[in-house]
Order: structure tokens, then C-alpha cells, then sequence
């Protein structure tokens, strides 16, 4: 009688693939030195599904990796990389890539670990160091170093840069950033306290900008600069993070110091008329009678999205009035868009009024909203049916509201989803959603 002892090899190639991919990256480099057959299958995983990596310290710390195997290991996943993230990780494992060059890695991030003490930081030379690693450098984010933003200017292809917890930048440096840099996407809106108006004036030296993300801190209540950013001529998005100014930042974008004639609302950008589309904000107000009088002033807003937070330790929604929805529908009219998501609505009397007044009114959301029931549906097809000039059905997503889902399998609704259609799904709640974010889109 013989026996023989299980071996993983005796397993076929597609086996083999999907047992690896179970393992992190780092584990299937280590693999892949054991038999070729296993490093064979590893290679055809980068590959094929390789392109943008994560790395987290605590790979490497359980497996005691030597400088000498991390750089193996980075040397032999650099050709397949077009993006590298590090979470948490020790500076000095960067820094032995410094004689190396990784051409294909367009897209950078350095995650810091803040609250441990005694780490070795990331610093103005290490940028020096990407510049001569990823030559190729086109998107940059940076959260948690001590730089003062020295060298950022000399990243000559970066595209994209997001300064997050950078408590050393110094105003001096922004000038040549934004003069020598084409940059689409800027971000520094969280933690960056020691960065003002008076640097982020600059950014006008930047045309090229689409997408700008900053706090309000920025906007420095005493010298407003504003009216620059929006004129600057490529501008598609605008996020600014408010902790205490809500109302007049959403003044001062609604209502620039100059209107043209009949006072609608447009941003004035590259000398001309051009249009805000969309506009979200996420977050707590007490007082939705002032922001929603603001909001009105949006006469052109085909996009509207207003994401309710719950207050930390509470668990009631915060309440939308039907007067206040009223007044906001019939100064709206070319919404296409409405998303009101995580809130306690009065009635469904409120949202009604938006498709007897929005004529172009394609998206109703009520996600995670309460207090509208199956009323609201049956209403809805009441007024739909008299509206004889509409051409496609008004999308309405119903996910976590209290409308019972089961009402997609009514022969009522089934017999009218040329006027309505119902979206059950849950839909993800975006990272970009936090507490006090305001963000306009303008029509490019």
C-alpha cells in the first residue's frame, strides 16, 4: 500500500490563480520565489489585473522584509504599476528606491500615519526623490508630511495634486506652483491651517484648473477672492469645505458682485456668461429657510443634491418643511435632477410641487429619506398623467425610504412605468460626502 502526500502543484493553473489571488501583493511576490510554475502565475496576475497597488506597513512588518527584498519586490511590480498608494509606511522604505527609476507609475499617494510618535516624516527631499523615481509623475497626494512645498513646482507633468494635514507649506512656494505647473485638479481642504487667501490668490496663475477643492478658510472673509477663482477659464468644479460659513460662501457664489441684467445667477468666468448646473451640499443646517433662499438664486441649476447627516449621537433626521420645498420648486425651473437624501420630509405635498414646476424633471431621489410613503407614488402618477408634454418617465430611487419596495409589483404602477419608474437598489454613499461640503459644477 503507498500513499502520497497532497501537494499544492497538483493543482491546475485556474485553481492555482484563484488561490493567489487571496493573497496580497507582497504575499504572491513572496510565492512566486518558491517554484517558477507559481511565479509564472503570478506574472500573468500583474499582468492582467495589476494597475493601480496599495501598500500598508504592516505588510512588511509581519514578515521582517530586509531593505534589499522590499526593493526586489518593488523592482519586480514596477513594471505593471501605473498607480502606487502607501498607507502608514515607514519613509526610509521609499527612500530605497532612490537610485531606481519606475517609468510607468502615473499616480502617486502617501498616506502618512500622524499619530505615531517618533515616525521618520515625509519632507521636502522626499519630493525631490519622487521627481527622480516616477519621472512620469502626472497625479500627486500627499496627506500627513512635513513639506513646505519647496519642490512640488519641479513635478513639471503633474496633472493633479491634493495637499491633505500638510502643516508646514509655506505661502512663498504657491506662486511658482500654480505659474509652473498645469495642473486640472487641486486639493487642500482638510488640515491645511497655516495655507490663506493670500496664497490661494495665486491659483489664478494656474489656467488650466477644472476641478478646485478647498475650505473656507481660504476664502478669507475680509478679502474675498471669489470672483478670481471663478473667472478662471477652464473651471468645472468647485468644492469648498465650510465649517462655520455656509451661508455666505453659497452668497457669494449665488449672488457674484456682478449680475448681469435681471439679476439671474451666473458665475462669470473668462470674461463671460456662463452657468452653474449643478450644485450638492452635505451636511447639518438649522436654519434651511436661509439656505434654501440662497439656493434660489440658482435660476439656471439643472443638478440639485442636498445629503442630510445624521448629529453624532442622534438618530433623527433632520426635518425638510413642504413651504420651504414649495418656494425652492417654483425658483427652479430648469431642474433636470433632485436628490434629497437622508432627511424627515413633513409631507410628500413638498417634493410634489417639484414635478408640477420642473418640467425637464428626469431623477426624483429619496434615499434614506423618511415620511413619504406609498402616497407619494400614487400621487406622483396622479399629476404625471396630466402632464401631456412629457416624453420619458420621471426616474424615481426610493432605496431606504419608508415607500414599501413590494409597490414595483403593483399592476397600478406596472400599468404606468411609461410615466414612472421606481429604483429600489441602495446606492453608495460617496467618500466626497462629509459634513459641510458645498460643491458647484459650471457648464463647461
Amino acid at each position: 500500500m503507498t500513499t502520497e502526500t497532497a501537494s499544492l502543484m497538483q493543482l491546475n493553473d485556474d485553481v492555482l490563480a484563484l488561490i493567489v489571488r487571496y493573497l496580497n501583493v507582497y504575499q504572491q511576490f513572496q510565492l512566486a520565489q518558491l517554484h517558477i510554475r507559481l511565479s509564472s502565475i503570478v506574472q500573468m496576475l500583474w499582468r492582467t489585473r495589476i494597475r493601480n497597488v496599495v501598500l500598508e506597513d504592516e505588510m512588511f512588518r509581519r514578515s521582517a522584509t530586509s531593505s534589499k527584498e522590499f526593493l526586489a519586490f518593488i523592482l519586480a511590480l514596477g513594471p505593471f504599476m501605473q498607480g502606487l498608494s502607501c498607507h502608514g509606511m515607514d519613509v526610509r522604505r521609499l527612500r530605497h528606491l532612490s537610485s531606481h527609476t519606475l517609468g510607468g507609475i502615473t499616480s502617486f499617494e502617501w498616506m502618512a500615519e500622524t499619530q505615531r510618535r517618533g515616525r521618520v516624516r515625509f519632507v521636502d527631499e522626499d519630493v525631490r526623490l519622487l521627481r527622480r523615481v516616477f519621472p512620469s509623475l502626472r497625479k500627486l497626494k500627499l496627506r500627513g508630511c512635513q513639506i513646505t512645498g519647496k519642490y512640488l513646482c519641479d513635478l513639471e507633468l503633474l496633472k493633479e495634486l491634493s495637499l491633505d494635514d500638510c502643516q508646514f507649506l509655506e505661502s512663498q512656494y504657491f506662486p511658482d506652483i500654480f505659474r509652473q505647473l498645469q495642473l486640472r485638479k487641486f486639493d487642500i481642504m482638510e488640515d491645511c491651517d497655516e495655507v490663506n487667501c493670500c496664497d490661494l490668490v495665486d491659483l489664478q496663475l494656474c489656467p488650466t484648473l477644472e476641478h478646485i477643492k478647498i475650505a473656507d478658510y481660504h476664502l478669507c472673509m475680509e478679502s474675498d477672492i471669489t470672483q478670481q477663482l471663478l473667472q478662471l477659464p477652464r473651471l468645472h468644479k468647485l468644492s469648498i469645505y465650510s465649517r462655520n460659513f455656509v451661508f455666505d460662501v453659497l452668497s457669494r457664489i449665488a449672488r457674484p458682485n456682478n449680475l448681469p441684467p435681471g439679476g439671474e445667477l451666473r458665475g462669470i468666468i473668462g470674461g463671460r456668461q456662463q452657468q452653474i448646473e449643478g450644485f450638492r451640499f452635505s451636511g447639518l443646517l438649522h436654519d434651511y429657510g436661509r439656505f434654501f433662499r440662497e439656493l434660489s438664486n440658482l435660476r439656471q441649476l439643472q443638478r440639485l443634491e442636498l445629503h442630510g447627516l445624521l448629529e453624532e449621537g442622534q438618530d433623527q433626521l433632520q426635518c425638510l418643511e413642504d413651504q420651504a420645498l414649495l418656494h425652492l420648486s417654483t425658483k427652479l425651473p430648469a431642474l433636470t435632477e433632485l436628490h434629497l437624501c437622508g432627511y424627515q420630509l413633513e409631507s410628500p405635498a413638498g417634493i410634489l410641487e417639484f414635478i408640477i414646476h420642473c418640467r425637464q424633471l428626469k431623477i426624483v431621489n429619496f434615499t434614506r429619506s423618511k415620511c413619504l410613503g406609498d402616497a407619494l407614488v400614487w400621487r406622483s402618477l396622479g399629476i404625471l398623467t396630466k402632464q401631456k408634454w412629457r416624453h420619458e418617465p420621471i426616474r424615481l430611487w426610493i432605496g431606504e425610504s419608508d415607500i414599501n419596495p413590494e409597490i414595483i409589483h403593483s399592476s397600478r404602477y406596472l400599468d404606468n412605468e411609461r410615466l414612472l419608474r421606481i429604483e429600489t437598489k441602495r446606492l453608495s454613499h460617496h467618500e466626497d460626502y462629509m459634513n459641510g461640503v458645498l460643491k458647484f459644477c459650471f457648464v463647461r
